[in-house]
């Protein structure tokens, strides 16, 4: 099970996926923490010991950089509309769940054609835009 919190850049209904399939799930914005900058969101993704759900790729991958240790970064890469975000929701929380995978210190990211990717940490972003 997996203990999600979905970033505001993030559809609200992406929650009722994760507890649909039964993780734990919340949004930055049911926590009173939209608006925040995101070097403020960090260490309660990382005290809340959360995998945290965004497609502010670039923004995070730097965030995370100086973090050792964290419960997964996924990264929904297009910004997309809600529906498209759920369809790729779905098919990460898919790859994750049928290989038993643990997404500690993984940055897991899917694509527009729903190709999920797994990158063990520490992982590159020196050629992060």
């Amino acid at each position: 099970m997996l203990k999600l919190l979905i970033d505001e850049c993030c559809s609200p209904e992406l929650v009722a996926v994760g507890l649909t399939r039964g993780h734990e799930a919340t949004h930055v914005t049911y926590l009173g923490l939209a608006g925040k900058p995101d070097h403020m969101l960090l260490p309660v993704i990382v005290g809340g010991d959360h995998t945290f759900v965004t497609n502010n790729r670039k923004d995070f991958l730097r965030l995370y950089r100086h973090v050792e240790v964290h419960a997964g970064l996924l990264i929904i890469v297009p910004s997309v509309n809600w529906i498209k975000q759920i369809e790729l929701f779905n098919k990460v929380l898919d790859a994750i769940e049928t290989t038993n995978f643990d997404t500690v210190n993984q940055r897991i990211e899917v694509s527009m054609d729903g190709s999920v990717t797994m990158s063990q940490w520490p992982f590159d972003v020196s050629n992060t835009p």
